[in-house]
Parts: structure tokens; C-alpha cells; sequence
């Protein structure tokens, strides 16, 4: 029992390349995804158009503003109809958008869960017993549902694309002054997310060894209980258990440090776009040129581009 845990002796993991990223998301479509046609157009259309109406938003609000400050008598009946309809029928299509991407996600993940036992059960024997039995356990459960998180995090990302060209659009229609500015200072805050993102996605694939490698050696631990009782190997085993956990522990902290930098970066970013709106924006007031509609419209850019931004990245 003072040997290391079976994982350790399992193949050596290599490092995942952008290439072979790529490839393996080729062959993940090929073997699985694309089969469902009927789901992935739903799950695009539906995607679309919830994007396309949250992007109707600021069009509503500076409308809404703009007539009270004329004291329009249609706000009365106007205005409320229209946030009625849209929050109502935004509602329904991300309902419905929720369902389908769960569905044709979880449709997947049985796909390959079945291909994958399938290729266990044939494949050489000699390469199943190098892997511990959690291990190989772990590829079902753990790894899988981050396969699982990713796709759904992919399909938000394109939701999110099309959100921020929707929000864009409306930006241009409305003030297209305030928007360019606001187009120069946030791309600068995607160079350096981006980068966050992908040491958090290269900690998270040693995250997952870790956590494959702590099963195995519990589950060899528990298993020979009797001999290390017998052998009096409490300490040897108590050695393994802390350097296993440790292990885990400085993968989950690396993980946990990348995600954290992310929310103060956009903060501070976010607080230099919002001055430099602002003081152009409050010129332009003090000359003359702006409505009361400009400012809500102002806050939504200034909060809506982050958050798109950080699920972009990761």
C-alpha cells in the first residue's frame, strides 16, 4: 500500500493543443451533434430571438423617456403595451430556448456516454486495467458534465452575439456619437479576458486529472482497508490522502484565481468607459444636444457589454 495510486500509472496525459481542441469539437459534431438537425435549428432560431428582443430594450426606454419629458398623453397606453409584449414574448422564447438546449444537449451526452462504453468494452484489455476503475468511472460522470457545461456555455455565447450586435445596432440608430465611444473602450477589455479564459480552461483540464486521480486513490484506499489496518500503514496512507487532496486543491485555487481577476478587470474597464460616456455625454447636455432618452439608453451599453463579454471568454 505504500505504492502510488493506480492513476499514477495510467497514461500520460499530453497537453491538449489548440489543434487537437479543434479536432475533437470536428469529431463531436460529426459523431453527435449534427445527427440532431431539427433541435439545432430550433435551439438557433430561438436563440435569435431572444437576443433580437432584449435588444429592443433601450429603443423602448429612450422612447418612453423622450415622450414624457414631451408630455406625450400616448405614453399612457403606448409605452406599457410595448414592455408588455416584449418582456412577455421574451419570456417565452427563452422558455422555450432553455428546453431545447438542454434537450438537444443532454441528447448528446447519452450519445456519447453510449460511444464511449461501447469502445471500453472492445478495446484491449491491457489499456483498461492501466486505468484505475474510478478514473475510467470519472470520464462518464465528471468529464462529461463539463463537456455538457461547455456546449451550454457555447450556445449563450452565440445568444450573446447576437445580443451585443442587436444592442449595438439600436446604439447606432439612437446616438451614434455616444456609441462609438463606447465601441473604442470595451473591445480593449476583450484582449485581456480572453487570455484570462484560456489559462482558466488549461487549469480546468488539470482540474480534471486531479480529480480523476483523488478518485482512484480512494477508491484503492477504501478497497484494501483491511491491509492497511493489518500492516499498520495509517500514516503512509495519510501521507497519500494529504498530497492527493493537495494536489486537488492547487488545481480548484488556479481555477478560482483566473475566474476572480476577471470581475475587477471589467469593473475597473467598465468604470473608464462609463467616465468617458458621461463627460461626453454631459458636454453634449450642457450644449444643447442630447434628450433624456440618452442617458438610460447610455447606462444599458455601459452594463449589458461587460456581462457579454465575460461569458464570451469563458
Amino acid at each position: 500500500m505504500t505504492s502510488q495510486p493506480h492513476a499514477s500509472r495510467s497514461l500520460p496525459s499530453s497537453t491538449i493543443t489548440p489543434n487537437d481542441t479543434q479536432t475533437l469539437l470536428k469529431r463531436l459534431w460529426r459523431t453527435q451533434v449534427r445527427q440532431h438537425s431539427g433541435l439545432i435549428v430550433a435551439v438557433i432560431v430561438l436563440t435569435v430571438l431572444t437576443a433580437s428582443l432584449t435588444a429592443l430594450y433601450p429603443l423602448v426606454i429612450q422612447r418612453a423617456l423622450d415622450m414624457f419629458a414631451s408630455r406625450d398623453s400616448r405614453i399612457l397606453y403606448q409605452v406599457p403595451m410595448l414592455v408588455v409584449v416584449i418582456t412577455f414574448a421574451k419570456a417565452l422564447s427563452q422558455y422555450a430556448q432553455t428546453l431545447a438546449t438542454q434537450g438537444l444537449v443532454l441528447l448528446v451526452i447519452r450519445g456519447l456516454q453510449e460511444q464511449m462504453f461501447e469502445h471500453l468494452i472492445t478495446t484491449d484489455i491491457a489499456h483498461v486495467e492501466r486505468e484505475a476503475p474510478a478514473k475510467l468511472a470519472a470520464r462518464f460522470t465528471t468529464d462529461v458534465i463539463s463537456i455538457r457545461d461547455t456546449m451550454i456555455r457555447a450556445v449563450n455565447s452565440m445568444g450573446d452575439v447576437v445580443t451585443v450586435v442587436g444592442l449595438i445596432v439600436s446604439m447606432l440608430y439612437m446616438d451614434w456619437e455616444l456609441s462609438l465611444i463606447a465601441a473604442i473602450l470595451y473591445p480593449v477589455a476583450a484582449v485581456p479576458i480572453q487570455r484570462l479564459g484560456k489559462r482558466v480552461r488549461r487549469a480546468s483540464g488539470g482540474m480534471q486529472e486531479r480529480v480523476g486521480e483523488t478518485a482512484a486513490f480512494l477508491t484503492e484506499s477504501f478497497a484494501q482497508a483491511r491491509t492497511v489496518r493489518v500492516y499498520r500503514l495509517e500514516e503512509s496512507e495519510r501521507a497519500r490522502a494529504v498530497l492527493s487532496f493537495g494536489h486537488l486543491y492547487h488545481a480548484m485555487l488556479r481555477i478560482t484565481r483566473g475566474r476572480a481577476k476577471v470581475e475587477p478587470l471589467l469593473e475597473a474597464l467598465g468604470g473608464a468607459a462609463v467616465a468617458a460616456v458621461l463627460g461626453f455625454a454631459g458636454w453634449r447636455a450642457a450644449m444643447g444636444g442630447a434628450t433624456l432618452g440618452d442617458f438610460p439608453v447610455l447606462w444599458l451599453r455601459c452594463c449589458w457589454r461587460p456581462a457579454h463579454y465575460v461569458r464570451l471568454a469563458h
